[in-house]
């Protein structure tokens, strides 16, 4: 839900961009690989284009490429799946790797002055690079570190994202638990933002448990970073409990607000089920004569508390509330299911207007907990 979105639906994404790139084993023509380059490298200069034949008739292409002193090879081949039968199509390119070797004292000694590794298994369409920290200090060490690489090859970096050419500039932060921050086009790349992002999630992993031993902690430092997680939910000043579902509250480093997760009508189309959530369940509590009920035909919620009546549609990717007839501004963010591919189990809105759609108010937001009062 942030502005640097998760790769959801990663499997049926990997899937479906296997399926789109084989194109049943059709080479791409030679105008559109040199467009594409283009698009994405618009200084880039085609210095030769290799066709040819391998073992099995598998075909290929091989672009030759000059992008700003950085000559790297491109190549659109045939070759047998291991996952599937037939002859499907791939390519493959080595951009990454040249733009580091091109960079290479200056980046070595960036990574060295913030004792960063370079993964020695460096492939050619990926800078892999590792922080183990062993203190916290080391969290903005990451930060500081691809800032100064980003700089350094901004310029040299895709202006766009293609599919078929893929780029990335990866840095994992280690401290039992790993956080991964992937650079592949320019503008991908914001220092605040990232920074902070590393601290909260940090912050979230020592709340956990996940973070190793001997990994020194600042006290001082982690009270300063706002709470990435909530667990916990007061209604009423009174502590509220759920036997059935996770309590959270997600801090949004976009607008500094706290979101809640929300479910209607949601159609899990692998096996037709609908998926229930605390919303719901804490409706059913508090107001058990609102008649809570979904329509998996229309895709709708309906439940009245008091006088005021609700209805909310879901659309494909988003939802619509209503009060009383009348459309809320409320502003919601998808997330699907990471353990069921496609399954989308509910969605994002602010714990204002979580609070909103249950007849309640936000009392206040403390580390210790989200607290609501009902109207």
């Amino acid at each position: 839900m942030s502005k640097k979105k998760g790769k959801a639906k990663q499997a049926i994404g990997l899937l479906f961009m296997l399926l789109s790139l084989t194109s049943c084993g059709r080479l791409k023509s030679n105008h559109a690989i040199e467009a594409g380059i283009r698009e994405i490298l618009p200084d880039a200069v085609i210095l030769n284009v290799e066709t040819g034949t391998r073992s099995k008739g598998h075909k290929f292409k091989r672009f030759t490429v000059d992008n700003k002193g950085i000559i790297f090879t491109f190549e659109n081949y045939q070759a047998s799946s291991t996952m599937f039968s037939g002859t499907f199509a791939f390519t493959k390119n080595d951009y990454a790797g040249k733009l580091f070797e091109y960079f290479a004292q200056e980046i070595g000694g960036i990574l060295q002055k913030y004792h960063i590794e370079i993964d020695d298994r460096l492939s050619g369409s990926a800078i892999n690079l590792t922080n183990r920290i062993s203190d916290m200090a080391g969290l903005d060490a990451s930060a500081d570190a691809l800032e100064e690489v980003y700089c350094l090859v901004e310029d040299y970096i895709p202006k766009e994202t293609l599919d078929w050419f893929p780029f990335e500039i990866k840095l994992w932060t280690l401290y039992g638990e790993r956080e991964l921050i992937i650079i592949e086009k320019q503008g991908d790349w914001d220092y605040s933002y990232y920074q902070q992002l590393l601290h909260l999630n940090f912050k979230n992993a020592v709340d956990m448990g996940l973070v190793k031993d001997d990994v020194e902690l600042s006290e001082e430092m982690l009270a300063s970073i706002p709470q990435k997680y909530i667990r916990a939910l007061y209604i009423n000043g009174e502590p509220y409990q759920s036997d059935r579902y996770e309590i959270r509250f997600l801090y949004n480093l976009e607008d500094k607000r706290y979101y809640a997760p929300v479910g209607f009508g949601i159609d899990i189309e692998y096996n037709g089920g609908v998926e229930d959530h605390l919303q719901r369940e804490i409706i059913k509590t508090y107001y058990p004569d609102s008649g809570y009920s979904i329509s998996m035909k229309e895709q709708t919620t309906t439940y009245q508390i008091g006088n005021d009546h609700y209805l909310i549609e879901r659309q494909r990717d988003s939802l619509t509330f209503y009060k009383n007839g009348r459309k809320l501004q409320i502003e919601n963010y998808l997330e699907l299911s990471s353990t069921h591919t496609g399954a989308a189990y509910f969605f994002w809105i602010s714990v204002d207007d979580f609070a909103s759609i249950m007849g309640m108010s936000v009392e206040k937001v403390e580390d210790d907990g989200v607290y609501l009062r009902m109207k």
